[in-house]
């Protein structure tokens, strides 16, 4: 087992002003690490699959997902990233060119390991959400992780973007830490 140290650094002077903040968290007892970089076109390509017990390759087991980082090494296209729960609840975030996305799976309740992952993490409705309380009954387990490149309709129409011919592509670096 291992920690991992995830720290965020801002750093900018405006006016004469320094703006700087720092950020540092340590998720305890690390066991497993998955890195890889994949290509994403303009249609939908999953990045990785939550299940409660199986593992295998893109597939995690939802329990034990402490830290996702999903990474657009793209220098030229945002990534459309789709978060999926097991209430068929969606959200979908535009994630611009050389940016990362984290999203922290529950981690160290109480100074144990008892945290309980993706579980019970996200909710999504087309309206005002309400009534969540502390048994976070209307969240919903992450099930799954979609993304795929987006160009302008005139490179897509053309034929420069989607399979084959395309030009437009994100490298994308998914980062996934679990115990």
């Amino acid at each position: 087992m291992a920690n991992l140290k995830v720290e965020i650094r801002e750093s900018i002077k405006l006016n004469e002003n320094s703006y700087d903040s720092y950020s540092k968290v340590t998720i305890k007892d690390i066991k497993e690490i998955s890195k890889r970089t994949l290509t994403v076109p303009v249609t939908e390509s999953v990045l990785m699959v939550m299940d409660n017990t199986n593992v295998g390759a893109g597939t995690f087991v939802e329990d034990d997902v402490r830290y996702i980082r999903i990474t657009n090494k793209s220098t030229e296209f945002p990534l459309l990233l789709t978060f999926k729960n097991e209430n068929n609840n969606e959200f979908m975030y535009k994630l611009d060119k050389e940016s990362s996305y984290i999203y922290s799976g529950e981690s160290d309740i109480s100074g144990t390991s008892s945290g309980s992952g993706v579980i019970n993490s996200i909710d999504a409705s087309d309206s005002a959400i309400t009534g969540v309380d502390s048994s976070y009954e209307n969240m919903g387990d992450l099930v799954n992780i979609t993304a795929m490149a987006s160009g302008s309709q005139a490179q897509i129409d053309s034929g420069s973007a989607g399979s084959g011919s395309g030009a437009v592509r994100c490298d994308v670096e998914l980062f996934i830490a679990s115990v």
